[in-house]
């Protein structure tokens, strides 16, 4: 008669109980509300559009038409604001807002060299801006539709003072970045439902041009080069509701980022980030996330292979049954989570994004201390 060891027994049962742990301590897990209502176009309030533009010709020719495409029943305006020395954009600009009403455009002086042009474009965009209501965004982005306007606008209103809404990137951006992307979704977009928002970094705001300019716009984090979306959700949420709008037709699209792109908006975030508050239960709620999977994972390799090694075939079969149950529990609760955001990574790569998330923050830390920390930084104080 076969004797299964205590040490099976505790050894297996700690395995399976880290595995599903592992499972369920998840950001995929926690509930997002999604809406999606069918409306007429009823009224609705005028809103001002303001786009920041730094050589992006290319750009603003393949996405600024849909912007100004938009079924809207009240006023708008669509604000590019770019840099007196892109002669190409302005003109494209001027024969652009000759045809079409809702346009505007402006630009800052060659001069402006002692704090960030970024947050001075968005500066002067908010103050030209004839409406309360502004949305701010990119010209790297386009409306996934013309109700992407009507969608958003209908969140602002009282009590709200801030509107985050979705961003997908583009179908062609590598699977690891957009995976990276919703799974920050999932954080900051559910803390801004549930509580004040953190930061975001989708480029998809509306805010109050009243609290902006009361409160002196970017006031306390001008001496970063970027981080204009983060400082600018973590500042103004603290002033009213925040809603967060998660209808498919107020998404925006941005186009492929660069490799460039990509890692630079990394090591701005390291760099702003010290100025954001209310991030120690963030910070702390994502530490757990880690540690779970991680722990489950280590748990179940180390238990297989000794189990392999001391030729116990009972524990192999229960730690070979909780990494099957952790690999398959995490990247099925993934999957699900993910097709809400309508995109479809292949479920084989998942485990690997998942399980990469550390290594690739690592070398995002490490990209950070070896980068000169005068790039982060706009003006001398």
């Amino acid at each position: 008669m076969m004797t299964i060891s205590l040490t099976t027994i505790i050894a297996g049962a700690v395995v399976v109980l880290l595995a599903i742990l592992g499972s369920l301590i998840n950001p995929f897990l926690r509930s997002l509300r999604f809406t999606d209502e069918e409306e007429s176009l009823e009224s609705r309030e005028p809103i001002s559009v303001i786009i920041t533009a730094h050589d992006n010709l290319y750009e603003l020719e393949h996405n600024l038409q849909m912007f100004l495409q938009q079924k809207y029943p009240a006023d708008y305006q669509v604000i590019v604001v770019c840099q007196s020395t892109d002669g190409e954009t302005l003109d494209y600009l001027k024969r652009m807002a000759a045809e079409n009403p809702h346009l505007y455009y402006t630009y800052i002086p060659e001069s402006s060299r002692y704090m960030s042009r970024k947050k001075l474009q968005i500066t002067l965009g908010v103050k030209a801006a004839k409406y309360e209501w502004i949305i701010l965004t990119e010209p790297t982005c386009t409306p996934s539709n013309d109700r992407w306007l009507y969608t958003m606008a209908r969140n602002c209103q009282e009590p709200n003072h801030l509107v985050l809404g979705y961003v997908a990137l583009e179908e062609a951006t590598k699977g690891v970045r957009r995976y990276d992307s919703i799974r920050k979704a999932f954080y900051l977009l559910r803390r801004a439902q549930h509580s004040y928002g953190y930061r975001t970094h989708m480029p998809n705001v509306a805010f109050r041009k009243s609290n902006f300019m009361r409160e002196q716009g970017y006031q306390g984090n001008l001496e970063y080069v970027r981080g204009e979306y983060d400082f600018l959700v973590n500042k103004y949420a603290a002033y009213g509701d925040t809603a967060v709008e998660l209808d498919c037709d107020a998404w925006l699209i941005h186009d492929e980022p660069t490799d460039k792109a990509w890692h630079n908006a990394h090591l701005y975030l390291q760099a702003s980030r010290k100025s954001l508050t209310r991030a120690k239960s963030m910070m702390s709620l994502m530490a757990m996330d880690h540690l779970f999977p991680h722990l489950s994972l280590i748990a179940s390799l180390a238990a297989l292979a000794y189990a392999i090694l001391m030729q116990d075939w009972i524990l192999t079969g229960i730690a070979g049954f909780a990494l099957l149950l952790l690999l398959i529990l995490r990247t099925v609760i993934a999957h699900k989570a993910i097709k809400h955001f309508d995109d479809d990574i292949s479920l084989h790569k998942l485990p690997f994004y998942e399980y990469g998330i550390i290594w690739r923050n690592l070398a995002n830390k490490i990209r950070y201390w070896r980068a000169d920390k005068n790039d982060f930084t706009s003006h001398k104080l």
